[in-house]
Order: C-alpha cells, then sequence, then structure tokens
C-alpha cells in the first residue's frame, strides 16, 4: 500500500516539529512553592505593626 503524498507531507512536518520542539524546549526547573509577586508582596515591609495580624 502506498501512502499518499499529502499523508507523506503531513508525517514529514509533524516529526520536524516535534524534533524541533526537542531543541528549543526550556529547561526543566523546580518551580517555586509561591509565585514571584506573592513573594514580593509578602516581605514588603509595610508602614505599622511588624507583624502582620492573625488570620
Amino acid at each position: 500500500m502506498k501512502t499518499r503524498k499529502s499523508t507523506a507531507i503531513l508525517m514529514t512536518v509533524w516529526v520536524a516539529t516535534f524534533v524541533l520542539y526537542l531543541f528549543v524546549k526550556p529547561d526543566t526547573t523546580s518551580k517555586p512553592e509561591y509565585p514571584t509577586f506573592v513573594n514580593s508582596v509578602l516581605s514588603n515591609p509595610l508602614s505599622g505593626p511588624s507583624e502582620p495580624s492573625a488570620r
């Protein structure tokens, strides 16, 4: 059974996309517990009591 030209092109593009992804994918790093903006808000000194109020 012979594959059609369009099927061969589609498979080639798919394989090329996967190989390109392997070369340009970002490094997997451990994620911090909190996003950066949460850490910056929690560590922001405020004028007032030095300890935050209990929740």
